[in-house]
């Protein structure tokens, strides 16, 4: 089982590569098509938009919903970050307006934040990852562990139940320390299955028991789901 290490000397473990948690995590970088298709926005987009004050707030909501329309993500920047979709965007939506300076904006609170993402939920009938679903989220992996052990393949099915349920994804390290979690779960019940069932009586001497139970349970989890 693959572990990565992080500065706190906490291993992980390791599901993704670099590239991969780029493709699911990272901010969208637009081309100026993909800004046209993705800020453009529908009539109850514009509705929404009416509801908030500032231009300057405006604009971030427009940026957010762009982004969430590819991802299904929420994400932190700063302006200077994304520039080009900021200017796109006043350009698109607010020219002759008394347009912000760009380079001189600063972040959002937290609280306008929190309702921009309120906004964007409900308009595309998702929900975020809360106490309540994180934990029906850990139900379906401790089941798909059952099926396969491969952590590849247990993050898939979290991806997979994520979308079908349109519940946001999650922070990558949530989601190893909750795939590790649930296969560590599942050696210790193997363990304890085979020790409360097989009979070691005249099979294996009493003290190479531990032994035995450690490699038989090696066995199955690297060659049992070798086709999962």
């Amino acid at each position: 089982m693959d572990v990565e290490q992080n500065n706190s000397e906490e291993k992980r473990l390791k599901i993704l590569g670099e590239d991969e948690i780029e493709d699911i995590y990272g901010r969208p970088r637009f081309t100026q098509e993909e800004r046209y298709n993705y800020f453009s926005l529908s009539q109850p987009e514009i509705e929404l938009l009416q509801i908030l004050r500032s231009v300057k707030s405006k604009i971030y909501f427009v940026l957010q919903l762009g982004y969430f329309k590819v991802k299904h993500l929420f994400f932190i920047f700063e302006p200077r970050e994304v520039l080009e979709d900021f200017k796109y965007i006043l350009n698109l939506h607010f020219e002759g307006s008394n347009e912000p300076n760009i380079l001189d904006m600063i972040p959002l609170t937290k609280i306008t934040r929190l309702k921009h993402q309120k906004l964007i939920l409900q308009l595309f009938n998702y929900r975020s990852c809360d106490t309540k679903e994180r934990q029906n989220l850990e139900k379906k992996v401790f089941a798909a562990v059952s099926v396969c052990c491969k952590p590849i393949y247990i993050f898939r099915e979290i991806i997979n139940y994520l979308s079908e349920q349109r519940i946001v994804t999650p922070g990558y390290t949530y989601l190893q320390e909750t795939v590790g979690k649930s296969i560590t779960y599942e050696q210790k019940r193997l363990m304890s299955m085979v020790n409360n069932h097989l009979n070691y009586s005249g099979l294996i001497v009493k003290t190479r028991k531990s032994n035995f139970l450690m490699n038989l349970i090696s066995y199955i989890f690297h060659n049992s789901y070798a086709a999962c």
